[in-house]
């Protein structure tokens, strides 16, 4: 009986979602963020699960030092890889930098984060204000 009880309610919670937050900063990694929440949710008519995370206020770490960085396929899904997803998916939201300002970029050539400088065009430069990574 108890185990058809536990079964029956993981099975209620793939099929509803389910959240958690975790407030995470590790002083040695290359990536920071303030908080995330976490889905998981079943296909229907399918034995696999979509599995996404959201990342509020992404962070990398440049000359150690955590800095926001540009919104870009190669930026997003290195941050994802990171956090141990296979890639970004739709639903990150988007904040503006500054003029004159050094933000980083993924720099696939050198698999390295770099800094980058916005130079002075009076602009919007779009940063991540949060990432959603999946799979």
């Amino acid at each position: 009986m108890k185990n058809l009880y536990f079964s029956g309610l993981i099975a209620a919670l793939l099929s509803c979602g389910v959240s958690a937050n975790a407030n995470e900063i590790n002083v040695e990694a290359n990536t920071s963020f303030t908080r995330s929440t976490t889905s998981v949710e079943q296909v229907a008519g399918s034995a696999t699960s979509l599995s996404t995370a959201t990342y509020l206020n992404p962070v990398v770490r440049v000359n150690n030092s955590y800095r926001n960085f540009f919104v870009g396929s190669l930026s997003g899904n290195q941050f994802c890889k990171e956090q141990g997803h296979k890639e970004e998916v739709t639903g990150s939201s988007v904040k503006c930098g500054e003029d004159e300002s050094s933000y980083a970029e993924y720099d696939w050539y050198d698999s390295a984060w770099v800094s980058k400088s916005t130079g002075s065009k009076n602009q919007c430069y779009p940063l991540y204000a949060s990432i959603k990574c999946g799979n």
